[in-house]
């Protein structure tokens, strides 16, 4: 088993498999443990059929680089020794990045008001990979009553998957059309039985693209002309406290899904992705990220993403090592916690050793970070460590510590401890970053915070674009939203936008509305206007358009900057606040010229 190649969940899953109840790993990863098959993420180079003729797995390529496989277990270690594959991942639960903050209401203020370049996102295909839609509002329906979906992908029911992906359910835009002339909602549900159960996905593409036909056009989103396409991932629970899931290979079937719809469609995307992960090194290389980066290059597109909502939630902390002196860090763990999982990331020239220390004194033994996995029991919690090499990058170095009831059901509440030893010191710095064990609340938090470096990822990619959130009325920024920058100290977030209490159509209504705030939010402004740019660059030049690196150069060089808010770029804003107008007056220019 070539460890090297294996993520550090995965190796303690398979190594310390006992220690991990089955409820805590689905919770993680969005499977099952105790079943004889798993579900991993792999990057490889060769043909897949050659390698799953030596070692049976059934697989859905995402890319040419990229996999989604189901595998015994017991093979995994038989795979990772595989020359052609690079390495191996179990999925990450996410969490969406925003919240309902309000009942529903009907009709309030407008939140787009028209520019004066007849922009509406016409022609521009607008995906949202969420939790689904609510295809019933008539903010998603034409005139007549008719469909704006021309797709649909729920991933969490059965049915006919879409050529190419292994499960879901696939619906055309015709059969959308079917349920929607029906005359009840239980009729409408048997022939697309596709449910928004948290209201997110509707929430996020109302912003980016409805067009306000429950309001008499007042509530219309950024581009309401623009055709839709939805992708509904897999999760578990019926509100923001409680969901699990989607993870990340969720969503890299997503991603590839629209981009090969986009392809047979003929028409340029504009993606937004609603979720975010805090586990990782925020530098860029995650699996994740680097499969978006590989896929914006294989069709006229812009994908967009929120930086979260952990700036004020006290799941990061960081510092410097100095040469001689340990360094403690402290986690509050509060009662009733069934899991904790820490990351810390160190530059990998730097030696050090690490003590754990739980509430009642107990520790490990020192650690040497060139040890791979080790176990421990203190008190009733399980106490699982590894530390690995990042795989692509040789810049980091991991530390992973997960932490769960051993007999019992929770960690034992209190103060835990990481020391670092310092041994030969180079640079010193680092990072640490916990799960988002409830994306509202913080049961868990570190003593001594860091407010930056909280985007999540994949919004610490290199080519998404990344959106901070602000108040639309103050443009002040939001207390909650991510802030940057990486870790390896590139600018993110790009851009920030609107994501305070705006107004968005609500699921489960016809024509009713309510109101959401968070980062999600603000990266449908930004894919919405995304389209509106696209769409003038086709009408005006079809055959020069602007799009991906190119268009988002250009959102960001004609961002606001108000003196008031400091020097620009900066760790909140970015390179500044989005100005839609300021856009299309630059691409006049551009396209007369």
């Amino acid at each position: 088993m070539n460890l090297n190649k294996l993520s550090p969940l995965l190796q303690l899953a398979l190594i310390y498999e006992s220690y991990t109840s089955i409820a805590v790993f689905e919770q993680i990863t969005g499977q099952n443990i105790a079943e004889r098959e798993w579900l991993l993420i792999i990057q490889y180079y060769q043909q897949l059929s050659e390698i799953s003729a030596k070692i049976p797995f059934t697989y859905e390529e995402m890319n040419d680089r990229f996999a989604i496989i189901t595998i015994d277990k017991n093979l995994i270690g038989a795979l990772s020794d595989e020359n052609t594959i690079f390495y191996v991942e179990l999925p990450r639960a996410m969490q969406y990045i925003a919240v309902e903050n309000s009942n529903a209401v009907c009709a309030p203020a407008s939140i787009y008001a028209p520019q004066s370049y007849n922009a509406s996102g016409k022609g521009v295909l607008v995906a949202v990979i969420d939790s689904g839609i609510d295809y019933s509002h008539v903010d998603f329906r034409n005139k007549d009553g008719s469909t704006r979906i021309l797709s649909l992908w729920d991933q969490s029911i059965q049915g006919t998957p879409p050529k190419g992906h292994i499960g879901g359910a696939y619906f055309t835009q015709e059969q959308i059309d079917e349920a929607l002339r029906q005359d009840t909602l239980e009729k409408r549900l048997e022939i697309v039985p596709s449910v928004d159960i948290l209201g997110h996905g509707t929430a996020v593409a109302g912003i980016a693209a409805g067009n306000g036909n429950g309001s008499g056009g007042q509530n219309k989103g950024i581009a309401p002309n623009a055709d839709l396409l939805v992708v509904k991932m897999k999760s578990k629970g019926t509100t923001l406290e409680d969901f699990r899931g989607p993870t990340n290979a969720d969503v890299m079937r997503g991603i590839a899904f629209a981009l090969s719809e986009a392809g047979r469609l003929n028409k340029p995307l504009s993606l937004l992705l609603g979720v975010g992960l805090n586990e990782g090194a925020h530098i860029g290389y995650s699996n994740l990220e680097v499969f978006i980066d590989q896929m914006t290059l294989v069709w006229p597109s812009n994908m967009t993403v929120g930086t979260g909502n952990e700036a004020n939630k006290e799941r990061h902390t960081s510092g410097v090592v100095q040469p001689g002196q340990a360094k403690d860090i402290q986690i509050a763990i509060e009662p009733d916690q069934k899991f904790y999982t820490a990351n810390l990331y160190k530059n990998y020239v730097d030696d050090m050793s690490f003590v754990i220390i739980a509430p009642n004194g107990e520790k490990t033994d020192v650690l040497e970070d060139r040890i791979n996995n080790v176990a421990y029991v203190f008190g009733n919690t399980s106490v699982l460590i590894n530390v690995s090499i990042q795989p692509f990058s040789a810049r980091t170095q991991e530390l992973v510590i997960l932490l769960e009831g051993y007999g019992v059901d929770t960690v034992d509440p209190g103060i835990w401890t990481i020391r670092m030893i310092p041994n030969q010191i180079v640079d010193g710095g680092y990072n640490v970053w916990a799960t988002v064990t409830n994306p509202i609340l913080r049961p868990t938090r570190f003593l001594e915070p860091d407010p930056f470096t909280t985007l999540t990822i994949p919004s610490t990619g290199f080519l998404i674009t990344s959106v901070s959130t602000i108040n639309g009325r103050t443009l002040q920024t939001v207390n909650a939203s991510g802030r940057g920058y990486t870790a390896d100290e590139r600018v993110k977030p790009d851009i920030a936008a609107p994501g305070l209490n705006l107004i968005v159509p609500q699921a489960g209504t016809i024509d009713k509305y309510t109101s959401y705030s968070g980062s999600s939010i603000a990266g449908a402004f930004v894919c919405g206007a995304y389209a509106l740019f696209i769409e003038y660059g086709l009408r005006v030049k079809p055959e020069s358009y602007l799009y991906g690196e190119a268009l988002k150069g250009l959102v960001i060089k004609y961002a606001k900057r108000p003196m008031q808010f400091g020097a620009f770029p900066n760790q909140a804003y970015g390179y500044g606040i989005l100005c839609i107008t300021s856009v299309l007056d630059a691409l006049e220019r551009i396209y007369n010229e």
